[in-house]
């Protein structure tokens, strides 16, 4: 699908409304938060938006994360007036939580069922690993296998026509057309054992951390002290926070090249369409 980036500059005006409000509300409440993902290389490459990217991402440590839940419930699940979701606030079976901005709809063509949403900003609780690597190993095999069974028990909402994928994603793929998984698996069921998985060791204590939820899965996962050292990156009109030591984070997630720009695909691999 080809990007209408006069649709796509209409979506970054609404996300950064959210990302706007979610900033304050950390700064008002002592709560850290990091750019994550695409918007951390956005930051860097583009001092803003990737011109073709469709959401925001941040991380919090859990503990934040934890927080930040339970004082946005006090408020009727809003942070000013955009409503936040969670599979443990709302009917949604993502586990990642949600910030949206309903003024802005788009849809969503990744999937074999095509989807309808509000735009939106995903928030990512960053989580300990066990300090042992024999332990560290084991414990991301776990995660791996509880993450593989949530995808599962929701399959139809899979991003298969996403294609550059590993060997190993491919074939689970293929295996999730024959078996219909999602026919035997109870969404619930997985969200909240791998839920309880995640935080099984403290972020505090842990040498290395996280995001495991993001889109690199085990990528994702980095020594703590990066996220002890932060600062503030120009984000549009913004001023936003991010690991200072950008470098090692996005050249593990992105390849040294990460300056240069990605494949079509990748410019719109959740196959975005904004509905005016």
């Amino acid at each position: 699908m080809k990007i209408d980036f006069d649709d796509r500059k209409l979506l970054h005006s609404s996300e950064l409304k959210l990302v706007e409000s979610f900033s304050r509300f950390c700064d008002l409440n002592n709560l850290e938060y990091f750019l994550m993902g695409g918007t951390f290389l956005g930051a860097v490459r583009h001092q803003g938006f990737i011109p073709w990217d469709d959401d925001i991402d941040v991380g919090m440590p859990r503990a934040d994360y934890e927080k930040m839940c339970s004082l946005i419930a006090r408020n009727d699940n809003k942070i000013d007036s955009f409503p936040f979701k969670t599979f443990k606030n709302s009917d949604t079976s993502e586990y990642v939580a949600r910030l949206e901005n309903p003024k802005t709809r788009i849809i969503d063509r990744s999937a074999v069922d095509a989807e309808e949403r509000s735009s939106w900003m995903d928030i990512f609780a960053l989580d300990g690993m066990p300090n042992n690597n024999f332990a560290r190993k084991v414990h991301s095999f776990n995660l791996l296998r509880l993450r593989l069974m949530l995808k599962y028990s929701e399959f139809n909402k899979v991003s298969v026509n996403y294609t550059e994928r590993s060997f190993i994603e491919k074939s689970l793929i293929k295996v999730g057309k024959i078996i219909q998984p999602e026919k035997w698996l109870n969404t619930r069921k997985c969200l909240n054992k791998l839920d309880q998985a995640l935080q099984k060791y403290p972020y505090e204590s842990s040498e290395y951390v996280v995001n495991f939820m993001g889109a690199y899965k085990l990528r994702e996962m980095f020594p703590k002290r990066l996220y002890d050292d932060t600062r503030d990156y120009t984000f549009e009109n913004l001023s936003l926070r991010g690991a200072r030591d950008y470098d090692v984070i996005l050249s593990q997630l992105y390849g040294s090249n990460y300056m240069e720009p990605p494949s079509e695909q990748m410019k719109n691999k959740h196959f975005t369409e904004v509905v005016r």
